[in-house]
């Protein structure tokens, strides 16, 4: 097997090279090596060092073979030796390799696309490529897309993929394979416009060497969209009305090879982010992030660095039938040494049946460990048991604490797991259904052209195992003016927000414009475990009296009420002002002031806040910024302050060259930070590049300094060639003075 392989592989490389008209005409490709090491020094003794050494090379060749038939070859290495040594002299010595032949044919048409290929990944985690540490990934793929004018859309695909490893007795053995068929139309006729799109999809995975030694996955989403817009009146009225719904079955079938409780994933609906505060870590309602379920482990998710920034609020959406006792949190770095987040006090998690605001419930964690995933790639993952099984819709975890002693840690996914029992058969299977519609109009009235009116209603109802598909949509035009659900004692859980109010817009005066706004929002289930409501009004005042002036006045009172009890009341003044005080000179000014009264814990608060910048362009060549925020908050029972500012300046003296030097500083309750540095970007000839930056920042009480100085050079020595080396230095003093520095080089080469 192994000859075959690297039969394969050498059979790629002489296609690619063989002929050299080839080259000129479709050979690409290109090839990197970086090398990177890094010593770490505490009062003046040197406790770590690591290097790295990356060379990676990939070649594409892209030629036709009729009009319209063509085809793809590409081959891809990646090599990598690392080391790192720890103060006790411990040396720890990584190796990665992998080559990655790939073939692919395209046949394409302006109606049809048909796409087939197949890739071969071989990795070994030794020096030497033996089978030992061999593993090898094949992955077949086939596409066919229709797109005929004026007639649904249609795609079909089919990918199988396997994963197996060398050994004698085997400890990989996996193959998936997934069908799919997408079909989708959008229909126009005056002003109405109707579309759906159409989804099936069917995952079949054979693990032979696991607890699961199959499962079959079948799944079906059919989402509609139907509109209606338009105006009367010679535009004077202006009427829209939308309604969307969203139909979900999935259909799973597990066939184990033992008996009792063993442990399952639970298919994911949705993936949910949202970053809270310190005052409110806690985020009422999480916005969508598919990544997270996306089953791509490999890349991290950007937004979501648990090494720079608390507070992420990390969620999945799931079936509440079955019962989950742990979350998975998988991150794109090794955080076997991290301390922070292995500490149960340093996450909360919570549950929820409909992702609003005062619908969380937190959960007690029993523990946090840390478990490697796929040491090749190096993914690992936080697992966050529950003390006791909970059932939900949603759950979440939020770190109160940053990743210690590690970089750019980012989330790559999140799973919920659960204990079930498996029967003497064998064999689990669950259906789960899910029926969402959204109903919405919204209306405008200018009957003068002065005055403006403005009506708006929206109602969502979110179904899980619903009775029918006939009594769910006949149950949203019913919940437009009730409460009523049906079935509170059965299967069906059902949730439903609606959002209505009106507002009105009067020029007032040539001066002066006055709008104002009435708003209410409500949400409640079936179950009567949630039934929460709102009321918000707002009067604004806006005015611009001179041509560079702009003032806005703000008055908001907000009240929250919990099965028809008052629970909070909140009244806002705020005020903005935009003005040009001269040519280049700019200055946002906002001044804020909130009261809160909690009926729950009868307590009072107030905030009063003044933010405030003011850029200008002093000269042709001179920038200058300036921001500032002062805050006071206060209660029955605390207090607290914080007051931050900031001053940039860049000097550009020529085309090729920035200057910029920057001074931060704030004041949070005492604590005191400081900060100021310089960047350096210069071009001196067209073909180099240099880059400087330093920063210094102090701490009080600690107290805590720290110096970081980085730097880097390019030189594009040809078109297809470039070059370049980095520099790294940081000084941190509290207790103990901890000195790294980190060398780089980097050698790129492009060929076409």
């Amino acid at each position: 097997m192994r000859n075959i392989s690297w039969k394969i592989i050498v059979v790629m490389i002489i296609i690619l090279l063989l002929k050299s008209p080839a080259f000129a005409e479709g050979l690409s490709g290109w090839a990197n090596l970086n090398y990177l090491t890094t010593e770490q020094f505490e009062d003046d003794e040197r406790i770590a060092t690591s290097s790295s050494f990356y060379r990676n090379l990939y070649l594409s060749l892209s030629r036709p073979i009729t009009p319209l038939l063509s085809y793809q070859l590409y081959f891809r290495t990646n090599w990598l030796d690392s080391s790192s040594t720890d103060s006790e002299g411990k040396t720890t010595k990584t190796y990665q390799r992998a080559a990655e032949p790939a073939l692919d044919f395209f046949l394409r048409n302006p109606m049809y696309d048909l796409s087939t290929g197949y890739r071969r990944q071989e990795q070994w985690s030794t020096a030497h490529l033996r089978d030992e540490s061999r593993r090898t990934t094949e992955y077949y793929y086939s596409r066919f897309d229709i797109r005929p004018q004026a007639l649904p859309s249609l795609s079909l695909q089919v990918d199988r993929q396997r994963d197996y490893d060398h050994l004698s007795t085997k400890k990989i053995d996996s193959t998936g394979t997934r069908y799919s068929g997408i079909s989708g139309y959008i229909f126009s006729y005056r002003d109405l416009k109707l579309s759906y799109n159409l989804t099936y999809t069917r995952n079949v995975n054979e693990t032979p060497l696991s607890t699961t030694s199959k499962s079959i996955y079948d799944s079906f989403t059919g989402l509609y969209n139907l509109g209606y817009s338009r105006s009367f009146w010679d535009g004077k009225t202006n009427i829209s009305a939308g309604y969307q719904g969203n139909y979900v079955r999935n259909k799973s079938q597990l066939f184990v090879t033992q008996t009792g409780s063993v442990l399952f994933e639970r298919t994911p609906f949705g993936g949910l982010h949202g970053v809270g505060t310190a005052s409110e870590p806690n985020v009422g309602e999480l916005t969508s992030e598919l990544s997270l379920i996306d089953n791509n482990f490999n890349t991290g998710i950007t937004k979501i660095n648990i090494s720079t920034q608390k507070y992420h609020n990390i969620g999945i959406w799931i079936s509440s039938e079955k019962s989950v006792d742990r979350l998975y949190i998988y991150v794109n770095k090794n955080v076997s040494s991290d301390t922070n987040l292995t500490n149960t006090n340093n996450w909360r998690v919570y549950r929820s049946n409909s992702n609003l605001s005062g619908t969380w419930t937190e959960i007690t964690i029993q523990a946090v460990a840390v478990s490697a995933y796929d040491v090749l790639n190096s993914i690992y993952r936080y697992e966050i048991r529950f003390s006791t099984s909970q059932s939900a819709s949603y759950f979440k975890a939020v770190n109160m604490e940053t990743v210690s002693g590690i970089t750019d840690v980012l989330v790559t996914e999140i799973e919920a797991y659960g204990t079930d029992v498996v029967p003497e058969t064998g064999i689990l299977a669950d259906v789960a259904t899910f029926f969402t519609q959204g109903l919405s109009l919204s209306a405008n009235l200018r009957p003068i052209t002065k005055l403006n009116f403005s009506f708006n209603y929206f109602i969502n109802r979110s179904d899980q195992d619903p009775i029918s598909l006939w009594d769910s949509i006949g149950g949203i035009f019913e919940n437009i003016f009730s409460k009523s659900v049906e079935d509170p004692e059965g299967k069906l859980r059902s949730n439903i927000t609606r959002t209505y109010g009106a507002a009105s817009t009067w020029l007032t005066h040539r001066l002066l414009t006055t709008a104002f706004r009435l708003q209410r929002s409500e949400a409640f289930d079936n179950k009567n475990e949630t039934d929460i409501s709102s009321n918000t009004y707002s009067l604004a005042f806006s005015s611009s009296p001179l041509p560079t002036l702009d003032t806005n006045l703000s008055f908001i009172r907000s009240d929250s009420y919990s099965f028809n009890e008052k629970q909070s009341t909140s009244d806002s003044i705020l005020l903005s002002a935009l003005s040009k005080l001269y040519r280049d000179v700019n200055m946002v000014t906002d001044i804020g002031y909130t009261q809160s009264k909690s009926y729950v814990t009868d307590i009072l608060s107030s905030t009063k806040s003044i933010r405030g910048s003011l850029d200008a362009r002093l000269t042709q060549k001179l920038y200058g910024n300036f921001i500032y925020g002062l805050s006071w908050t206060s209660s029955d029972d605390i207090s607290s302050s914080t007051k931050e500012g900031a001053v940039i300046v860049t000097y550009r003296p020529g085309r090729f060259i920035n200057l910029t030097g920057n001074f931060r500083v704030s004041d949070v309750n005492g604590n005191t930070t400081a900060s100021e540095g310089f960047l350096i970007d210069w071009l001196p000839l067209p073909a180099i590049r240099l880059n400087l930056n330093y920063q210094h920042s102090s701490t009080e009480p600690g107290p805590l300094t720290s110096d970081s100085f980085s730097g880097y050079g390019i030189w594009y020595i040809t078109k297809f060639m470039d070059i370049q080396f980095t520099y790294g230095y940081t000084r941190s003093v509290k207790e103990k003075e901890t000195v790294s520095y980190n060398l780089g080089v980097n050698l790129n080469l492009r060929f076409w």
